[in-house]
């Protein structure tokens, strides 16, 4: 039996979403709409649901369907990051086409679910990849190294392995400006961190239109240009299932 909840809302995290997944799975919910929370004042009138964000049930649709189908977990993981207006929807029929086999008497709706995640995920791929050749981590004072970058997608979670072991040895902080946070590594210990380091604020403020004298504790390549419009982002957006 089909449970319909017009609105469905969660923290923003990918651990948030995976506990959405686990309840349109568990109770057989079919949302309307998906919203998170710092969205919710604007759909408080509707019939709406929040999902708070348990560990124990991220891990359950995490380590599930990784056993499945390792592909369509990273594909759904890639497309999240992609922060694209509504892509929570998608991202649920995705999970029910591929992972519950759900019966689809449309197999043309299938099929356009399934090649716009694919698609979107390669794309955040594709910015990835660019990103790691690209970005240059020199050591910078005393043995430091400090960048900014504007990427188009929300892709620090998934450059986060590839510099923590290239760069093993060396201190450095690579920093979202668009999405204000940043990954800061140190002595082996990765952390996301929201502040900005002092010595990016002269470059942030040339970013954003101000015109500043270049820093010299800076090595960055941007990788897009500056969005007409900032998101707004927290740590636990951030967050992804260990």
């Amino acid at each position: 039996m089909e449970h319909i909840n017009d609105t469905l809302y969660y923290d923003g995290s990918f651990n948030g979403f995976l506990c959405l997944l686990y309840e349109v799975q568990v109770k057989n919910l079919k949302p309307v709409s998906i919203f998170k929370k710092e969205e919710s004042q604007e759909v408080l009138f509707l019939d709406s649901a929040y999902i708070p964000t348990q560990l124990k049930k991220a891990r359950l649709v995490w380590n599930s369907m990784r056993s499945k189908n390792y592909g369509a977990l990273k594909q759904l993981y890639f497309a999240f990051l992609s922060e694209e207006k509504n892509i929570e929807n998608k991202l649920v029929e995705f999970y029910g086409h591929f992972i519950r086999n759900e019966v689809v008497t449309n197999q043309k709706i299938k099929l356009e679910t399934t090649l716009y995640i694919e698609q979107l995920a390669t794309m955040v791929e594709r910015e990835k990849w660019a990103t790691e050749r690209r970005l240059s981590l020199d050591p910078c004072g005393e043995n430091s190294s400090i960048c900014a970058i504007q990427p188009k997608y929300n892709i620090l979670p998934l450059i986060s392995k590839f510099f923590r072991t290239r760069y093993k040895e060396q201190e450095w902080v690579i920093y979202d400006s668009l999405r204000g946070y940043g990954l800061h590594h140190k002595n082996g210990t990765l952390t996301f961190n929201l502040a900005p380091p002092k010595q990016l604020e002269p470059f942030l403020t040339k970013m954003t239109g101000g015109t500043p004298r270049p820093n010299p504790f800076l090595t960055s390549n941007s990788t897009a240009p500056v969005a007409a419009k900032k998101r707004s982002h927290t740590s636990q957006r951030i967050q992804a299932v260990a």
